[in-house]
């Protein structure tokens, strides 16, 4: 590489931050207004303070959401990979086929889930989450060392700018921070520095240097390359590729043409800032009921600049009324109705947070809520949530598990890289919202089969319902693990000793035995 290919991959980046531009404006407004104090050292362009925002229901609602989202897809502390025959494999291979290959998959699943119960992952998609409530949020998996091969980062989406290609795909990721050069050399211990780098970390270790990462997908679209380099680096610092796509960026809703989401806070902005004007006039309002608005006649013996307003306090007067009246009198406003104003922020507050999803139970108070209210409310939830969910699940699980098992193989904890292609090899989550999902399906079964069986009988259902595939789908349905299926041979000698106690049974009946009362003497 030569100084030449920095400069032209630099101007690809920054035609990529160029092209963000006009986001930032609405991403940082919604920070303002939901997420205030955002970096509040200075590396970035939000520091609006916290004494400008008049009410809360925003900033609380905004956690909520992103606790709530997390719980939702993937619950903190529980296995949520799933490794399967994908849709080609499926109608390639025969049932047994099938099976087999979706044991081994869940036997990888099991050597790669354990790196993300160790509450790094965990963090990591809840800081993701937070960003995920304005639109886009980030999550590298890092390679590290042998004591400690993988971890996850969650990078502040205000570091991050992309582009997508002609079908919409993100193909291109550019990553700019500001660090000190010797974090740069810390971070990349295998790095290439010049002298001249060097020099900078020895003469000028506190002044910070822009470093980019770009990540972007090679010809071809089978590798993915990421380079680093700094403002007038000659050559990159680091140059690694990559079977796997290094970072995932989930976007929660995404307009066509658009390579930045919408999330519900940029959604609900307008009604954040109308509730925090609402609430700032109100408690104006509230202060000048309280207070009141006073008049003084110029010239006098009264000084409001002087005067003392607390309890107690004396105030020098030559006269307090005759022909001019009173030296000080309140002038009292028309009473304002502050009641319109409570109900108008009632609303606004209830709006953000059915905005936000906060379906939290109200304080004990009034009439307590009904189990079925309680049951609607998440049903709606759930499917609020659906046309997100497949979208957060399709740009999250399918890109860090591969390149997570791809970390763990170059290690060799893996035996064998894993090609998750969606067509052969599938990844999908288990998790709250998708079990929600697979419910209907699930209650359409268990409805078929009741009334194939009052209609033709118990006996007669088996022709016309396969109770293996059927069996299969619940299992599914329910996420429930592969492992806890018995294999074919297992089930293979259960179905020879089933026949054979019955084949049992058959002669003692035959010789005139019953075979229950052989079954309880011997008991």
């Amino acid at each position: 590489m030569s100084e030449a290919d920095v400069l032209a991959q630099k101007k690809k980046a920054d035609k990529v931050w160029s092209d963000r531009a006009p986001w930032d404006s609405l991403y940082r407004e919604a920070y303002e207004y939901a997420i205030p104090q955002r970096r509040p050292s200075g590396q970035n362009q939000t520091k609006r303070l916290a004494d400008k925002i008049f009410d809360m229901t925003a900033c609380m609602s905004s956690m909520y959401f992103a606790g709530s989202l997390q719980r939702d897809l993937f619950p903190a502390g529980k296995a949520s990979i799933i490794l399967e025959s994908g849709p080609v494999a499926r109608s390639a291979f025969s049932a047994g086929g099938v099976a087999v290959l979706d044991r081994h998959l869940g036997a990888i699943a099991n050597r790669i889930q354990p790196f993300f119960l160790t509450g790094d992952w965990d963090t990591a998609v809840h800081e993701a989450c937070i960003d995920l409530g304005v639109g886009s949020g980030a999550v590298i998996p890092v390679k590290g060392t042998r004591d400690n091969p993988l971890s996850f980062v969650t990078p502040p989406f205000d570091d991050l700018a992309m582009r997508c290609d002609m079908f919409g795909r993100v193909n291109f990721v550019s990553w700019l921070q500001s660090l000190l050069p010797d974090e740069i050399m810390e971070g990349f211990p295998d790095g290439r520095f010049d002298k001249e780098f060097r020099d900078k970390a020895v003469n000028r270790a506190s002044t910070p240097i822009r470093l980019y990462q770009d990540f972007f997908v090679l010809p071809g679209g089978r590798r993915w390359r990421m380079v680093a380099y700094t403002e007038g680096a000659k050559d990159f610092h680091v140059v690694q590729e990559s079977r796997t796509k290094p970072l995932a960026t989930p976007r929660y809703y995404r307009v066509p043409g658009e390579a930045y989401g919408r999330g519900p806070l940029l959604l609900a902005l307008p009604s954040i800032k109308t509730l925090n004007k609402a609430q700032e006039l109100a408690l104006k309002s509230a202060a000048i009921q309280m207070l009141g608005i006073w008049g003084y006649r110029a010239g006098g013996t009264f000084n409001p600049d002087t005067a003392s307003v607390q309890p107690g306090a004396f105030w020098a007067m030559q006269s307090t009324g005759g022909m001019l009246g009173p030296d000080v009198q309140r002038i009292d406003p028309a009473n304002g109705r502050l009641e319109v104003a409570k109900m108008v922020i009632g609303d606004l507050q209830q709006q953000i947070k059915q905005a936000l999803y906060d379906m939290r139970l109200p304080e004990e108070q009034g009439t307590p809520r009904s189990a079925s209210e309680i049951a609607a409310r998440l049903q709606q939830k759930a499917e609020t949530h659906i046309g997100a969910f497949g979208r957060l699940t399709r740009e999250i699980m399918p890109v860090i598990v591969p390149r997570a098992a791809e970390i763990l193989y170059d290690f060799g904890i893996l035996s064998s890289p894993l090609n998750v292609d969606e067509f052969l090899i599938s990844c999908s989550v288990r998790s709250p919202m998708q079990a929600a999902m697979n419910a209907d399906d699930m209650q359409s079964i268990a409805s078929y089969l009741e009334f194939a069986q009052a209609i033709v009988g118990q006996p007669n259902v088996k022709y016309y319902a396969d109770l293996d595939k059927v069996m299969e789908l619940v299992r599914k349905g329910f996420q429930i693990p592969q492992s806890v299926v018995p294999d074919e041979q297992k089930v293979a000698a259960m179905r020879q000793q089933d026949a054979a106690q019955q084949a049992i049974a058959a002669a003692m009946q035959a010789g005139g035995i019953d075979p229950t009362k052989v079954t309880q003497q011997a008991a």
